[in-house]
């Protein structure tokens, strides 16, 4: 018995099986994806449903640290690396690899006391993994145990098997848990580029008739070789000095980037493929980020030599290219991108395209228009006066997470036309956005730490007649007809789920309020009547009501977080009540139907009372701009203003009498002495 019990304590908190197998859900693996996205700052990898990832060659060597702790062991955080390969990614998932683990590399989830009870608290954090690798290199880049916050990273500056040095690294397993552990999305690293690459296609075309270099109809006789220049001018092109690639520094494991210590080499691109039906010969560098790719327009970017004819690669055609792109202010390399330069060679000259792209190439010809976009309140309305900027979310992912605001206070003028302060592109041709309005500028927009879901703070609130909009609105997208990436079943729609792809065309963004309004107008009989009460003291409440709530980017819903027992509304006369409500159900869960309470005092200290109730979903309503009256059952709904118009009057008091007669008892006839 004792041993059994032994055996059983090292085990996973999974049921027991016969055999005690350690491996029996007990080890920890994970699946790898790369990140074809460029790594902004306005995006977020926290979907990795919807990102573009492709999967690593396989047999490449990763290198793995796993962190977690153990309550009650000495010391409490534990840290194991171990290094495993990728897998053949399979047809039912081509962007993601398994990885094999050696069995003296495996790690398990017991050895971070998930088994043990006391550690429930620790076990709920999860383990933090952080991944290092080079695509396709069978040995994963070393780590001393100190490095994994900054390791040294040298680019390949010779021109030899320069993706040698395409270091990618993870860090997006924060909070992996053994109760996720069958879960795909919950293992999957998201391996991610901190540098930059710099690619040119060069394409053999008239004069080039002979040669046996490339898969193209025209070929090389011999391999082209191409350096990049710093030179400012043709006439200093032939400076022996062209030190400004940034190629040395350190990668910070844990925070996905690269840091350049400033060091500047001449930089050699390498040859990364020949076999090409379309493009003669790839050549390819690797960079640090903050390489500046000519500072001007008219800067010699690169020297290539094809065939003894050499040629200057100006920076104009990347400089379009990098504007269009957005986020690039200095015509610097940006982490994540890929800047290619495709060039077709001729004898008597070379003619230039460029295009700016993420890890996975879209081709130059593809046009990053600038994001147009108009907004409105309401359905259809002309912009009103009052409502003249608001703050722009935008989102790449999953609409239920990830906006992240990206201008503030851009201006609507009274066309409603949209106007940024710092011009606004689509990343790529085939970019999908999400986007948000948000008005009053500066709201904040927080994030639910369980689920992830952002959404603004709301709570009831008096109604301002005289400001347009008096209250929170929210701008959602409204494509019109046949102009939803080239769909055309799809009209006047509000689309958020694939999102809007690039466009000159203007996106409108309809702006609605997000909260409800009730008025009440209270009257009584006429003064001379009997059943006449003078309402000069009324005071109006909503009883069980919620009064604070949550309104959610991803769909404009309400959520209500907080009831009260009593809550007054606003009166701007004796008879005329008001409020902004947060969106609700008449009936919920936590307090009971909706009721208004209209209190009347006999005077203005409020002497003598009388109270009066009414069921909210009993009483029949004209909602704002229609003609027929009926009672609101179900719930106050977002952008609708309700108006109730109640009439009190006395309660007549009633009653019925009845007499009840004596109780009569008679005598005997008998009567005895």
């Amino acid at each position: 018995m004792a041993s059994f019990v032994l055996v059983l304590g090292a085990c996973t908190n999974e049921v027991v099986s016969d055999s005690f197998d350690r491996t029996a859900d007990g080890t920890i693996d994970f699946t790898v994806g790369v990140e074809s996205s460029p790594a902004q700052s306005a995006m977020t990898r926290a979907d990795v449903s919807t990102t573009n990832y492709y999967a690593m060659k396989v047999g490449s060597q990763v290198r793995l640290k796993v962190d977690g702790t153990w309550a009650g062991k000495t010391p409490e955080t534990i840290s194991q690396k171990t290094t495993c390969t990728t897998v053949d990614a399979t047809t039912a998932a081509p962007t993601v690899n398994a990885l094999l683990f050696t069995e003296n590399e495996m790690l398990y989830w017991d050895d971070y006391g998930t088994g043990d009870p006391d550690n429930a608290t620790n076990t709920a954090a999860g383990l933090k993994v952080y991944g290092v690798a080079v695509d396709g290199q069978t040995t994963a880049p070393a780590v001393a145990d100190a490095e994994w916050e900054s390791i040294p990273w040298n680019v390949i500056t010779s021109g030899e098997n320069v993706l040698n040095s395409d270091i990618l690294v993870s860090n997006n397993l924060t909070n992996y848990t053994f109760a996720n552990r069958k879960s795909d999305d919950a293992k999957k690293m998201i391996f991610v580029h901190p540098l930059s690459k710099i690619t040119f296609n060069l394409t053999a075309s008239d004069g080039f008739t002979d040669g046996t270099v490339g898969a193209t109809e025209k070929k090389f006789k011999k391999e082209p070789t191409l350096y990049l220049s710093k030179a400012t001018t043709l006439a200093g092109v032939d400076e022996t000095s062209n030190h400004y690639a940034l190629t040395t520094g350190t990668i910070n494991i844990q925070d996905a980037t690269a840091a350049s210590d400033g060091t500047a080499s001449k930089l050699i691109a390498g040859t990364t493929s020949t076999s090409n039906t379309n493009v003669t010969v790839i050549k390819q560098a690797i960079v640090y980020p903050g390489t500046q790719l000519g500072a001007n327009a008219t800067d010699v970017v690169a020297v290539l030599n094809a065939d003894g004819n050499i040629y200057y690669i100006t920076a104009s055609a990347i400089h379009t290219a990098i504007t269009n792109a957005g986020g690039h202010t200095d015509f610097k390399t940006l982490p994540g991108y890929n800047y290619i330069f495709n060039i077709t060679v001729k004898k008597s000259g070379v003619t230039l395209t460029a295009s700016v792209t993420n890890w996975v190439d879209v081709e130059a010809e593809k046009a990053y228009p600038v994001i147009n976009m108009t907004g409105h309140v309401g359905d259809g309305d002309a912009a009103s006066t009052g409502f003249s900027s608001f703050d722009l979310y935008l989102n790449d992912q999953n609409i239920a997470k990830g906006y992240t605001k990206v201008t503030t206070s851009p201006t609507i003028d009274s066309n409603g036309k949209v106007g940024f302060a710092n011009t606004l592109y689509w990343t790529y041709h085939d970019q999908h956005y999400h986007f948000r309005g948000i008005y009053p500028t500066d709201t904040e927009v927080k994030t639910d730490a369980t689920d992830q879901h952002q959404y603004v703070e709301v709570s009831n609130g008096a109604y301002d007649v005289s400001t347009f909009p008096s209250n929170f609105v929210m701008g959602m997208p409204e494509i019109a007809e046949n102009t939803l990436c080239g769909s055309t079943d799809h009209t006047n729609v509000y689309m958020d789920q694939e999102g809007i792809c690039a466009r000159t065309e203007p996106i409108n963004l309809n702006f609605r309020y997000m909260m409800s309004r009730v008025d009440v107008n209270l009257t009584s009989s006429n003064s001379t009547d009997a059943n006449y009460v003078d309402l000069t003291n009324a005071e109006v409440e909503l009883v069980n009501v919620g009064t604070d709530g949550q309104i959610l980017l991803s769909d404009r819903s309400a959520v209500v977080t907080t009831y009260a027992d009593t809550w007054a509304l606003a009166g701007t006369s004796s008879t005329e009540y008001h409020g902004i409500i947060v969106p609700q159900l008449l009936e919920n869960t936590a307090k009971g139907k909706v009721q208004f309470k209209i209190t009347v005092y006999s005077d203005s200290n409020k002497t003598h009372k009388s109270v009066y109730y009414a069921t909210v979903a009993d009483i029949k309503v004209k909602t704002s701009g229609s003609t027929d009256a009926a009672a609101v059952t179900d719930a106050w709904k977002a952008g609708t203003h309700y108006v109730y118009n109640l009439t009190i009057t006395k309660t007549a008091i009633s009653a019925t009498v009845s007499l009840t007669d004596w109780t009569t008892y008679e005598g005997s006839t008998e009567v005895w002495f």
